[in-house]
């Protein structure tokens, strides 16, 4: 199994510490299992304008054409 270091929020940290003393697992096993359970919800949806679009979460960065252009800079 391949070791490495993450850098997490304060909260964050604190709640997959206490995700894994509920459940008797390491720290990496509870962080690895809470990642797996994140990837395998299903995303969010709803139709505006007939369109389905994303709902992001309050704490997601706004998305800007800006942002848009910066990405596809980005894109090789």
């Amino acid at each position: 199994m391949p070791r490495t270091t993450l850098k997490l929020e304060d909260d964050a940290l604190r709640m997959a510490k206490v995700h894994a003393s509920r459940h008797r697992m390491s720290l990496g096993e509870a962080v690895s299992e809470l990642v797996r359970q994140a990837a395998d919800r299903p995303l969010a949806t709803e139709s505006r304008n007939g369109l389905q679009v994303v709902r992001l979460s309050r704490r997601s960065p706004k998305v800007t054409t800006v942002l848009i252009e910066k990405l596809s800079d980005d894109l090789p």
